[in-house]
């Protein structure tokens, strides 16, 4: 656990120098306390070892596909407000079974342009959508336009239920 600790602070500490972009012995020891800080913070209210049925290991990568998705759909989104694009309110369900993955993919959602979520409930998501005006959807492909890559790479990070 210590190890942990001590390699956490170290990594957290040069990522502050590099948004810092100096060197001075200031910010090393404010990087190294702030760094202190968020590993207390995290242990005590984050607790993830109590987080059960993810795999975090396939949601380190999870961000930085997110970034890319972001910037598809910001394009996406550039081509319908040139072409003409209608606001719906549309409601769709996820397979997803946990909860918190449930909630970092309507929050995907909202990051990503041209969707906004509106509510959570269960399995059932409602979202504030910005639809191409020339084009008619399918459920199905509206589903998979607004949550299919994210969904899935979510649920390779989601443990089958053990009963």
């Amino acid at each position: 656990m210590k190890i942990r600790a001590v390699l956490l602070t170290i990594a957290l500490t040069i990522v502050w120098i590099v948004l810092r972009e100096n060197f001075y012995p200031s910010t090393i020891i404010s990087g190294v306390a702030f760094s202190c800080a968020i590993i207390w913070f995290c242990d005590k209210y984050l607790p993830l070892g109590r987080i059960s049925n993810v795999r975090f290991s396939r949601l380190a990568g999870y961000p930085f596909f997110l970034l890319g998705q972001v910037y598809i759909a910001g394009f996406y989104v550039i081509r319908l407000i040139m072409g003409g694009a209608e606001v719906k309110v549309i409601k769709m369900k996820t397979v997803l079974k946990n909860e918190g993955l449930k909630v970092v993919l309507v929050d995907s959602i909202t990051l990503t342009p041209g969707s906004i979520c509106l509510d959570l409930d269960g399995d059932e998501i409602n979202l504030l959508w910005l639809k191409d005006s020339r084009r008619s959807f399918t459920d199905g492909e509206r589903d998979e336009l607004l949550k299919g890559a994210l969904e899935r790479r979510l649920l390779k990070a989601e443990k089958a239920e053990v009963k």
